[in-house]
């Protein structure tokens, strides 16, 4: 927590930066919602939490607290976000086609 706030505190660092810094250089347990995550959450999950308190309380109350897996979880959604899940998706390569809440509306 002491990291994240010094963080914080650094001009132009907001709570995604602060959050990659702390995941994937400190190794500390903060999962990071980034706009690739936002997009997951809105076709994927029912609760659909917008806010970035909201969207990490969303994905910590249900992974366990694993930092490799919080890394791997983090980086699939990117990869999904990158190649399929697009603002203007790519949903027939997409191989999450078939939970998405996006299918047929």
């Amino acid at each position: 927590d002491d990291l994240r706030d010094d963080l914080l505190e650094q001009n132009g660092i907001g709570p995604e930066t602060a959050d990659s810094i702390c995941l994937y250089a400190a190794g500390k347990m903060e999962f990071v919602i980034d706009a690739y995550t936002l997009r997951f959450l809105s076709r994927f999950s029912t609760g659909n939490p917008t806010e970035y308190a909201s969207a990490t309380d969303w994905f910590e109350a249900d992974l366990p607290p694993d930092l490799d897996l919080y890394r791997d979880f983090h980086a699939q959604i990117v990869h999904l976000g990158h190649h399929h899940c697009r603002p203007r998706p790519l949903c027939e390569e997409c191989p999450l086609s078939q939970e998405c809440q996006r299918i047929g509306v």
